[in-house]
């Protein structure tokens, strides 16, 4: 059934403004990921590599219980690097719906 409006929008599932915004999401995602990969390397080779370290899981609960502001070390150069990891991921993943949603390629 045909509606009464105006097609004013309809750009929005035709034109480029959906491959626009899921090649910006996925180049920022992809990154942040890139970014953030040898961060988290270097910080948890460090911190296992140091005396005291009671193991790499211990070690990694530790470091994401550090806060995100006023944090300071190594534990929170890790948190960081892992929270724009996960930042990376999700921008990613929308682009992915994006594409998806209006069939963008």
């Amino acid at each position: 059934m045909a509606h009464s409006g105006s097609d004013a929008d309809a750009f929005v599932t035709r034109g480029r403004r959906p491959r626009s915004v899921a090649r910006a999401s996925r180049r920022l995602g992809l990154a942040m990921l890139g970014a953030a990969g040898p961060a988290i390397l270097t910080a948890f080779l460090v911190a296992v590599t140091r005396e005291g370290t009671a193991g790499p899981v211990a070690w990694v609960g530790e470091a994401m219980a550090t806060p995100l502001l006023g944090g300071e070390g190594i534990t929170w150069a890790f948190h960081v690097a892992a929270v724009t990891a996960l930042a990376g991921v999700w921008v990613v993943g929308f682009a992915l719906v994006v594409e998806g949603y209006f069939g963008v390629e």
